[in-house]
């Protein structure tokens, strides 16, 4: 059966597996989405470039929003983040992980962006 539809929560997918996985994966990077949830974790693909995503517009479009009802944005992940911890009043973690050259750095950048924010 033919996926069209692509979905911005791998969680939300059908039928879960490599293929459809990497198929979504790939459909919203050609239109430029290169952030996916898996749940509350954000999947980010590196573009090599700069998108316009990432200005005072989002930053408050992304302000004070639930996980999942806006596009995956890494201005989500730093939103929530921040609210639970003004919430229950208790630290919280952001974990970056990926490959050297995957936009580790530049992501830790735009977290820092939207908090200072």
């Amino acid at each position: 059966q033919p996926q069209h539809k692509e979905y911005d929560d791998l969680c939300s997918l059908p039928d879960l597996n490599e293929k459809t996985l990497l198929e979504n994966l790939r459909n919203r990077f050609k239109q430029e989405k290169i952030y996916t949830y898996v749940g509350s974790i954000l999947i980010v693909i590196n573009p090599f470039k700069f998108l316009p995503i990432y200005n005072p517009k989002y930053v408050k479009m992304y302000d004070n929003h639930q996980l999942g009802k806006l596009e995956p944005h890494i201005y989500a992940v730093a939103d929530v983040a921040y609210h639970a911890m003004l919430q229950r009043r208790r630290n919280q973690c952001i974990v970056i992980s990926g490959e050297s050259g995957s936009g580790k750095t530049q992501s830790t950048n735009f977290l820092i962006h939207h908090l200072t924010a």
